[in-house]
């Protein structure tokens, strides 16, 4: 259980946070729009990826999005081989003290 699959950043503007990550820094990237609903960076390993912050914050809780309750915007996702291994993973976290805020669920897009 050692890696972080991908690493999501809420943002305000997803054309400035694009502006900034693929223009400025030089981030690679298949987004040639400068306002997508996602956008993901193509960084070795672990995928980087901008989303719209009032969206993933009601991606969390779509009753009570966590925004002004200490969210900072940003969320960790750890992808398994086997859809089986969710629950492991799920019990290994909360054996050591972890919260689950979101459970698991199965989604459109796969994760």
């Amino acid at each position: 259980m050692n890696k972080i699959t991908c690493i999501c950043l809420g943002v305000k503007s997803m054309e400035k946070a694009i502006r900034f990550y693929r223009d400025k820094l030089g981030f690679q990237t298949n987004c040639n729009e400068d306002n997508p609903p996602v956008c993901f960076f193509n960084t070795p390993e672990t995928k980087f990826e901008l989303y719209p912050l009032d969206l993933l914050s009601k991606d969390i809780s779509e009753d009570n999005p966590p925004q002004g309750q200490g969210f900072g915007g940003i969320t960790l996702a750890y992808n398994v081989e086997h859809k089986d291994d969710v629950d492991q993973i799920i019990k290994l976290v909360r054996k050591a003290g972890g919260k689950i805020v979101k459970e698991p669920q199965s989604v459109f897009w796969g994760g």
